[in-house]
């Protein structure tokens, strides 16, 4: 370790003397806990992990029930955590102006420098810098520490991750320079005006030079100025170059320039800063929305969050450019950073590929969750937050619009939009839903989606779908009728009718049965764009073509992603927000192609479902879908033609369809553009799975040094046909200089732990690996093994062991594999069976195997195959259950959980104590704007001598009835009433709260509220 990090340090110091700014994320020690006096440059840190940053620690642990995150952040460890680094101290740095500069910390940071405290940031999602210069100056060594406080729970709405989950710099300048973010470029035309902060740290005034030049994108000098300032202490200068001919910033062709700015005295540059930036301008009018250098352009966007499924807060940043690229692939030209600022790698990423951004800053103004940001920090903070927020990004040429909150409200919303214009006097500013009057830009979510929202808006208007459309749905899964959220028709919701695909349901594959669940809302979702809260994602696509005065809308969400589980989706093992149009691990799901076929316009086809229906009944009519932007459409089962469609303009005429009886099969699905076939899509039946195949996704390892690459694994038959069912474990080993950094599925009820696993099971067919490598250049080869079959034996009792060898970093290495199994359940050895070909086995068999490289034992896997095991396929339900909010997941005071009773709905219910002000406490969100709703409320009550009991209703902490009767029940805990209170619902955070008035042991099972 001591040659290590000799070596590192002597690297270190050379970098200095050429850099102005320099990556410092390797070798932190972290440790998660809280540790008093760690501060300390004597701390013995000695055992504490060695990591590289950026780093969370949260995706790291394991999802529990029990963790203080709740379903809200998604059931990962929180706390506290601590990290140091020790340095010694250039000569170089000393007597220059240092600063330490970290991207972004969740949450509550404190930084100290060798035990001086040099600053604290509670706002998890903004960027910040320390100065370090008094450290380097007075000392040889510097120990950093930073404390992360993520300890009170649930601190957001969503997923947050804990740590240092962005880059690091060091930050070193000479005694006159530019500040962090002391470039603000302005274009006009082809006119740019660049404002240029200088500070000084002499004691007397200096003669100082500002030369600033603009590069085009071969490096050449295509303008420059020269200005001249008499600076003491801090100063600033205005310069106004012209760009003859200048390539225009499109997403279609997103041309970048970079502003050279040098700081000189006399012939000595002192400073020198590049800044890129993009030439283009941007109008909104009245009726039609915004205008993009002369081109009126819909933003077609998606809301996401930072995390990206199992590599949490700190997503890498060549996986965040391929999932950049991945919406840009679907058609996205815009993304809502929902509902905090990003990391700055995204920006300059969408800055590169052509993606606008609405940059959003905050998601309450007051508490929406019990320890965010807006429930301790936000008054004393915000300022200066939305300062650096500001200064940070609007350099940014795919920033084209400031969105300052989601589904809040406050009289503060008049000075942040203020404070925006400000600073940044060339983007307007909107917001989600929150005090709609002080903003540029009418920005609505859900309520955007009721039907007749579009009758209410003038002509000469315009506004943003803020988040719009609302649709759920699951990669792989299927069915026929349609779900709405709130049920159809919902007064509250509004919805626009969308009816069923056929009569009867078809399918009934699924992840539970309906014994099992233990909430009513854990249920997957259909992918035939029939689960919705108000309105269909075609519908949604049509509705921002056609009228002019709708100009964005950003559906909920690009991304699953972690978090928000017990509201929408009933709450554990459910632990993500199933919205994506693609899911946590960047598989495609069918929406993925419907918004394809509408946004972009090389020619594809694709077909839904897939074609593999072991308990469909033969001849059964089967509506086929097929995504496309050809001019028409043939689709071919086994071989014959079924005939051709045109894709319409109008929503339900978006997707192809054909009824298709039911058998197995090849469906081949041909696109047409002027008569001529330019794209094809062929689907198979699969039968049992057999084999595994491996791809990388996106590009390759580089071929040398730290890099992560994602691999995909694909459930197979024995021709190589993708089983769409699959769900069998996968072993995988990394062989030379790289490890597995994480495994993921895209399963929303998937619990295993995710970092640095060595199995994971599929879900439906398909498994990621995020494989890591380490420094230098050697081979590196990805190992993964499965034992594969039905696991209820639906079809088949044939079990096949498969071991691949994929190449991600050089030549395959000489490779002789051999297996050996046991049936029995005992620990295969080399002694135990060969294996050659697939063989049977009973139900209730547990297949173990050993995998043997080259003569040495590398891995031992396990399957079992039984009626209790993997999904299920149920009856077939024809109806769903609209459920509530469960008391049990509520918030009590002086009440408990029982069990006892029947007839109850979720888990049990909750019973209070026999005394005066016990309460139940929920928390509800509204998407759909303020307004009034009914609050259905399931009890039961058997007061002896009295024909009921009374209890206080309240909302958001107004009271809404004082008594409310609840007449007995028939038995308590056997019988279940409903009573019906009208309330008011504020748009986003909402607290519901029934308190008992007598000390009668009222039981509550569940709210609903429509």
């Amino acid at each position: 370790m001591k040659i290590y990090s000799t070596i590192f340090l002597l690297l270190f110091s050379m970098s200095f003397i050429a850099q102005q700014r320099v990556n410092f994320d390797e070798n932190w020690k972290f440790i998660q806990e809280d540790v008093k006096g760690a501060e300390q440059v004597s701390w013995d840190d000695t055992t504490w992990r060695t990591l590289d940053l950026p780093h969370d620690w949260s995706i790291e642990g394991e999802y529990n029930e029990e963790n203080p995150m709740g379903g809200q952040c998604g059931y990962l460890p929180a706390g506290f955590g601590w990290y140091r680094k020790t340095i010694e101290v250039p000569k170089e740095w000393k007597g220059k102006h240092i600063e330490i500069s970290f991207d972004g910390v969740f949450m509550n940071s404190t930084v100290w420098a060798n035990g001086r405290e040099i600053g604290t940031r509670p706002y998890g999602w903004i960027s910040f810098n320390y100065d370090i210069t008094e450290e380097v100056n007075n000392s040889n060594k510097i120990t950093f520490a930073v404390r992360v406080d993520n300890d009170k729970q649930p601190s957001a709405r969503w997923y947050t991750g804990s740590g240092i989950y962005a880059h690091t710099w060091i930050e070193v300048k000479n005694d006159i320079y530019i500040p962090k973010d002391g470039i603000y470029i302005k274009t006009t035309g082809n006119k740019v005006t660049i404002e240029t902060e200088l500070n000084s740290e002499l004691s007397k005034s200096k003669k100082v030079q500002l030369c600033t030049s603009i590069l085009n994108n071969e490096g050449k000098v295509i303008a420059n100025t020269l200005e001249k300032i008499k600076l003491k202490n801090t100063g600033s200068i205005t310069q106004e170059l012209t760009i003859d001919n200048p390539k225009l910033w499109f997403v279609e062709a997103p041309n970048l320039y970079t502003v050279l700015s040098e700081v000189k005295v006399g012939k000595t540059i002192l400073h020198s800063k590049k800044t890129k930036f993009g030439v283009r301008d941007i109008e909104w009018r009245a009726g039609t929305g915004m205008w993009l250098n002369g081109k009126n352009v819909k933003l077609q966007g998606v809301c996401n969050h930072q995390d990206a499924g199992a590599l949490g807060a700190a997503v890498p940043d060549k996986i965040l450019r391929f999932r950049i690229k991945q919406l840009k692939d679907m058609g996205v030209n815009t993304i809502r950073t929902s509902h905090n600022p990003q990391t700055p790698i995204f920006y300059d990423l969408c800055d590169e590929l052509g993606m606008m951004v609405m940059d959003e800053i905050f998601d309450g103004w007051l508490k929406k969750a019990a320890n965010d940001y807006g429930a301790h920090s936000f008054n004393e903070w915000w300022k200066r937050d939305v300062t650096d927020w500001i200064k940070r990004d609007r350099n940014h040429p795919s920033i084209v619009i400031y969105s300052v909150g989601n589904e809040t409200h406050g009289e503060i919303g008049k000075d942040l939009v203020e404070t925006c214009h400000k600073l940044d006097n060339t983007r307007l500013v909107t917001s989600g839903h929150s005090s709609s009057e002080y903003m540029d830009v009418y920005g609505v979510n859900g309520h955007s989606e009721k039907m007749g929202f579009f009758d209410e808006l003038e002509d000469d208007q315009f506004f943003i779908g803020t988040e719009n459309t609302h649709t759920w749905q699951v990669r792989g899964f299927y069915r026929t009728k349609t779900w709405f959220r709130d049920g159809f028709p919902s007064k509250k919701q509004k919805p626009y009718p969308l009816p069923d695909l056929t009569e009867k349901e078809v399918f009934s594959h699924d992840w539970t049965s309906n014994l099992e669940r233990l909430n009513p809302k854990q249920i997957f979702n259909s992918s035939y764009d029939n689960a919705m809260v108000r309105v269909s994602s075609r519908l949604n696509i049509e509705q921002l073509r056609d009228i002019p005065k709708y100009a964005g809308s950003f559906r909920w969400t690009g991304y699953d992603y972690i978090g928000e589980a017990s509201y929408v989706h009933g709450g554990w093992p459910f632990k993500s927000f199933m919205g994506g149009a693609i899911d946590m691990a960047n598989f495609e799901k069918d929406l993925f192609y419907l918004y394809q076929s509408q946004w972009t316009s090389k020619p594809m086809v694709h077909i839904l479902p897939h074609w593999t229906h072991p308990k469909v009944e033969l001849g059964i009519e089967i509506p086929v879908w097929v995504y496309s932007n050809c001019d028409e459409i043939e689709l071919f089962f086994n071989g014959k033609s079924l005939g051709k469609i045109k894709p319409g303009a109008k929503w339900d005429k978006m997707q192809c369809q054909w009824m298709v009886p039911w058998k197995p099969g090849e469906l081949k699905a041909i696109g047409y553009n002027n008569g001529k076939a330019v794209s094809e899509k062929i689907i198979r039946t699969a039968n049992a799975p057999s084999k595994i195949k491996l791809s990388v996704d996106g590009d390759v390892l580089t071929s040398k040094g730290k890099d992560i690459v994602q691999v995909r694994v694909t459930s197979t038959d024995e021709n190589g046909e993708m089983y769409p069912y699959g769900e069998n474990r996968t072993y995988f080993k990394v062989l030379g200089a790289g490890k597995i950094k994480a495994l993921d599925n895209g399963s929303p009820i998937d619990v295993e732990q995710h970092f640095e696993a060595e199995n994971r099971i599929a879900f439906y067919g398909l498994t990621r690996a995020y494989v890591e490598s380490f420094e230098g250049s050697e081979p590196i080869t990805l190992l993964a093994s499965c034992i594969l079959g039905e696991k209820k034996q639906i079809t088949s009792n044939k079990v096949s062991i498969d071991t691949q060898l994929l190449a991600l970093r050089g030549n395959l290495p000489k490779a002789e594999i051999e297996v050996f199994y046991t049936v029995d359940g005992s620990i295969p050895t080399k002694n135990s069976k060969k294996y050659t070909e697939s063989f049977s086995v009973e139900l209730g068999t547990t297949v173990k195997a050993l995998v043997v490289l080259n003569g040495k034992e590398v891995q031992q896997l396990e399957e079992r195959f039984a009626k209790n095991e993997g999904f299920v396929w149920n009856e077939i339900q024809n109806e769903y259950v609209i459920a509530g909010e469960q008391a049990e997941d509520a918030k009590l005071i002086d009440a408990e959980i029982s069990k006892r009773g029947s007839k109850y709905n979720g888990k049990g219910y909750v019973k209070f104590d026999k005394k005066i002000g016990a309460s139940i406490e929920w928390y509800q969100e509204n998407d759909g704007g303020a307004g009034e709703a009914d609050l259905y409320i399931r009890y039961s009550s058997k007061i002896d001598g009295e024909g009921g009991t009374y209890i206080k209703v309240s909302v958001n902490g107004e009271i809404v009835k004082d008594k409310l009767f609840l007449r007995n029940t028939r038995s308590q805990g056997g019988r279940w009433n409903k009573v019906k209170v009208p309330i008011k619902l504020n748009r986003g955070a909402n607290t519901i709260k029934l308190i008992s008035v007598e000390d009668t042991g009222v039981f509550i099972d569940e709210i609903l509220i429509n």
